[in-house]
């Protein structure tokens, strides 16, 4: 039976005498109370103390008859019975008054616990800040739910597991993310570190391999991963990318990888330009001695990079790009294969419903060949039918374009990497083979030296340091973006004698203005980037009117065709069709957005570079570890990093509550930020013809000063028309390329051909497409002519050497059965690759400072 004790004051056990009557009389009437009163019992304790009130009146007193008459029955027998009603409030009370008690010495419990509690996280300051934090953000009214979601699960996952032994210890998804993040981004010193500091917060570095291990994020050498690309899409709802593919040195060395049985580190084959992944498997020591012996270490690692193109509903912020795919590869494969690759990775994504808009590359011979047959430009390709495709982008184009190059029909759009292209314009000035002029303006890296070097100048006046104008530096992009700044340029432009550098450097600072920054809109790159065509277009054209002088007979053959060359008072060849190529692909870009077959965020240009490839292998580069000092990583040491910058990333693309925060440096807070879409509004309103006469009239305006114009003039090839058609049909006589079969067949011995470019040392040159094959047949080969192998050794003991008598039968694979000294015993294939290494692939980078300035001094 539930009381109402809230019927009773609170001070119910503190009334005597009157008051207690009183209460008595008015909770339960007048007759207990006039027993009680008889019986002088005053009070509640009294009262809840006495047994049996009515046991008095048993009593035969004559001070007892007149209430015995009053409030009892009176039997025959003369005995006395207490009437009902008043037996029944007495049990009334004596029961509302125990719960009353009780109640009360609940409460008072609860105070002294209270006040135990109180006292305790008064004695613990951590156990205080945190009980006024957790009061804080929940008078908030949850607002920093977000912000502190992570935080509060990091401190409630810690004082769970401080309660348990650490054979129990268990991590949150969000903790497990958190650990995996701060192994990648500091490296394993400061993960143990902080996980010996702070007991019971991190998982040991066994648990977090084995968590990484299990994100199913790894990459197989030669294996393109177009099912996680699929998964990697869902999240940036877009259908639509941009492919970029580059190569990087890489330490020459092979390691096992126990995962997939395979040795990585050789060169990998290619069939039709594809790598066949996981090639080197065997389960013979004297086979892969025999690869070790016979087959090239690769030197480079090829990368393919998908750069997702946001959607209107992405919140305007750009999605990172994901690695498709990573294998070893030698300089020695073909533009051909090039071709099938990317029709290989295309075919595979659009399975995936997954459009690839185009392909970007650095402008190395290869990729440039295989941009130009696969777009038809200036090259033809009958076998191979990039054009009669069923997905083909189809354009409109008015007749009258004479300007424009491009056929209408393209499966794919193909950007040379702008960064490249920057640092070989500057490469061009800084080389001293060069003889670069401009009509009568020479183009000279002696100007800006003058300004460097002269007293009436200082670095607030031009920014420049003499680093920026070392030639040696080739890929200096930073000093690029000095030598077009607005107060080196006014400088030049105050000289009388430096006009020709002053337009050099202004085309330089037209590349980064089309295709690099940011906040340009589509109209001052569509003219930026046609400007700088028709520049080169008058300049080109100039140089192919200008008469050279007859060679003395003197001079050797070789010289006498560098001095009947003017190839030296222009750009580099690569250079110059990359400049073509961009600014046709830009606006043929331009025109697929117009006529709706892309959306408006297509038109982010600066993404459509191969700089995610750069990026990659720099992180990559990142993860080597604060104490080491070497900073190159061999090609599994890339698969195995690239597994973690994957985990990295997919973190970094996770928008739930209880997403991490990551730090971004002050400079690039607005790089994930798109373009605003007021400077893609416009596009359908875009005047393209009159945009490409304005930048002919600028183009006209820069080269003025040369006095170009007169000798184009008298050849007829000055006006757009007629300079456009001169050059389509220099282009199309001289410089067309063909391939009618699986290897180019075209000699590169005409004068726009890619077969050098003597301003940069990273182009490699092509070999025979029979290369890939030979290498097939030769590991094919090995297969039926081994003999057992058998090694010696004064030792009998091997330690630090995965040598045993016994292995697991789960662990066959990973070993070799060999004989040593007449024992048969099992030899690890990661302490096979050791024993055949004969050479060091590398040194440290202050082990290879000091023998640099060893070398230096012997001189």
């Amino acid at each position: 039976m539930i009381f109402d004790t809230s019927r009773l004051p609170n001070d119910v056990f503190m009334l005597k005498n009157a008051e207690f009557f009183r209460f008595v009389q008015s909770l339960v009437g007048e007759g207990l109370c006039d027993l009680l009163r008889i019986q002088s019992i005053n009070s509640t304790g009294i009262l809840m103390s006495t047994d049996d009130v009515f046991d008095v009146f048993k009593l035969d007193s004559r001070q007892f008859d007149e209430m015995k008459e009053k409030h009892f029955f009176k039997l025959r027998n003369g005995q006395y019975v207490v009437k009902p009603g008043i037996a029944s409030s007495l049990s009334f009370l004596t029961k509302l008054l125990k719960a009353k008690q009780e109640e009360q010495q609940s409460l008072t419990d609860d105070g002294d616990q209270q006040e135990r509690t109180n006292d305790f996280i008064n004695n613990h300051p951590l156990l205080k800040s945190l009980v006024s934090w957790y009061q804080h953000n929940d008078n908030d009214n949850n607002k920093n739910d977000c912000k502190h979601s992570f935080l509060k699960m990091f401190i409630d996952n810690i004082t769970s597991n401080l309660s348990k032994p650490s054979n129990h210890f268990r991590y949150h998804d969000s903790v497990k993310k958190f650990a995996a993040a701060l192994y990648i981004l500091g490296g394993k010193q400061a993960y143990q570190f902080v996980r010996l500091n702070l007991y019971g917060s991190l998982p040991s570095l066994t648990t977090l391999n084995a968590i990484i291990m299990n994100t199913h994020l790894k990459i197989d050498e030669g294996n393109f991963r177009f099912d996680l690309l699929e998964q990697h899409f869902d999240s940036p709802n877009t259908k639509f990318c941009f492919l970029s593919e580059d190569c990087t040195g890489v330490i020459r060395k092979v390691k096992y990888d126990t995962t997939t049985n395979s040795f990585v580190g050789f060169t990998t084959p290619l069939k039709n330009g594809i790598p066949i992944p996981q090639y080197y498997k065997t389960e013979s020591f004297e086979e892969l001695k025999f690869w070790f012996d016979t087959i090239e270490k690769a030197p480079l690692l090829n990368v393919h990079m998908v750069q997702p193109i946001p959607s209107s509903s992405d919140e305007r912020r750009v999605p990172i790009p994901f690695l498709l795919g990573a294998y070893g590869v030698t300089s020695k494969f073909t533009a051909n294969d090039v071709l099938h690759r990317w029709m290989f990775i295309f075919e595979n994504s659009f399975e995936k419903e997954i459009r690839i808009i185009g392909f970007s590359t650095d402008a190395d011979n290869k990729y440039m060949r295989a941009m130009r047959l696969a777009s038809g430009f200036f090259a033809s390709l009958p076998h191979f039918k990039f054009h009669d495709h069923l997905h083909l982008f189809k354009i409109q184009l008015p007749s009258q374009w004479s300007w424009f190059y491009l056929r209408p029909q393209q499966l794919l759009l193909f950007f040379q990497d702008p960064i490249h292209l920057v640092t070989k314009w500057r490469n061009r000035l800084l080389s001293t083979t060069a003889d670069l002029c401009l009509g009568q303006d020479r183009i000279t890296m002696e100007h800006l030296r003058d300004i460097l070097n002269s007293d009436q100048y200082t670095k607030l006046d031009h920014g420049l340091t003499k680093s920026d104008l070392n030639p040696k530096d080739r890929q200096n992009y930073s000093s690029s973006v000095k030598l077009v700044s607005n107060d080196l340029l006014n400088l030049l432009a105050d000289r009388t004698d430096a006009h020709g550098t002053l337009v050099y450097l202004q085309s330089l600072k037209m590349i980064i203005t089309a295709y690099i920054e940011k906040s340009t809109t589509i109209t001052e790159r569509l003219e930026s980037s046609w400007c700088l065509v028709f520049v080169c277009r008058l300049w080109w054209s100039w140089t192919k009117n200008l008469k050279v002088s007859k060679p003395s007979k003197t001079t050797t053959v070789k010289t006498n065709k560098k001095m009947n060359s003017n190839g030296k008072y222009f750009i580099t060849k690569p250079a110059y069709l990359s400049v073509e190529i961009n600014a046709h692909n830009l606006l043929y870009l331009v025109l697929l957005v117009q006529q709706k077959q892309l959306p408006k965020e297509a038109l982010n240009i600066y993404l459509f570079n191969s700089q995610a490839c750069e990026s990659t292998f720099r992180n990559t580069r990142s993860l080597s570890g604060a104490f080491s000092t070497i900073v190159n990583f061999t090609v599994n040491d890339f698969l195995r990093r690239s597994q973690k910058l994957s985990m990295l990333n997919k973190m970094k693309c996770d928008q739930s509550n209880e997403s991490l925060l990551f730090p971004v440096h002050h400079k690039h807070r607005q790089d994930t930020h798109l373009l605003s879409t007021l400077h893609l509004e416009d596009i359908d309103e875009l005047d393209i013809e009159q945009i490409i006469l304005n930048a002919y009239y600028r183009a006209i305006n820069l080269i003025q000063h040369s006095k170009i114009s007169a000798l184009l003039k008298e050849r007829g090839i000055f006006a757009l028309e007629s300079l456009s058609n001169y050059v389509y049909k220099q282009l199309n006589t001289n410089s067309r390329l063909f391939d009618y079969s699986t290897q180019t067949t075209n000699d590169d011995s005409d004068e726009l051909e890619l077969d050098e470019d003597e301003d940069d040392a990273d182009d490699t040159t092509n070999s025979d497409a029979e290369d890939n094959e030979e290498l097939l047949e030769s590991i094919g080969e090995t297969g039926d002519n081994i003999d057992e192998e058998v090694m010696t050794s004064i030792k009998s003991t091997f330690s630090g050497i995965n040598i045993v008598d016994k292995v697991s039968p789960h662990l066959n694979n990973s070993y070799f059965k060999i004989k040593i000294n007449e024992d048969w015993q099992y030899l690890h294939k990661e302490s096979a690759c050791w024993i055949l290494t004969d050479t060091k692939a590398h040194s440290s980078s202050d082990r290879l400072s000091r023998v640099i300035e060893t070398g230096q001094n012997d001189q």
